[in-house]
């Protein structure tokens, strides 16, 4: 049985690629935090931002969280979802400029 069409593109528009390059690096990051709380325990959230951006790896370690967008840039594309591809380089320009501001505060 195959799925319809219009099923299939209902999930290609730009909201949906926004959406999915806004919460990606958030989740990666949120990863990142968890792997560090599972070598220190007692490591805080508020402690371990204070650390990151007083040692000045906020901007590297946040711009390396963007990465996974790319992997979904090409499963945008391998299923042809070029709406959502546009959402996803929207997302990816609004993530580039809070580290530029991030970086030059």
């Amino acid at each position: 049985m195959e799925a319809k069409p219009n099923m299939i593109k209902k999930y290609n528009k730009p909201v949906i690629g926004l959406a999915i390059g806004i919460i990606l690096p958030l989740i990666s990051f949120l990863i990142y935090f968890l792997f560090l709380l599972s070598k220190n325990p007692e490591l805080g959230f508020v402690e371990f931002l204070d650390t990151l951006y007083a040692t000045e790896a906020f901007t590297p370690v946040f711009s390396i969280c963007v990465l996974p967008n790319l992997i979904m840039f090409f499963v945008f594309k391998k299923l042809d979802y070029w709406y959502s591809i546009k959402g996803l380089i929207l997302s990816v320009l609004i993530y580039t400029l809070f580290v530029l501001v991030l970086k030059f505060m």
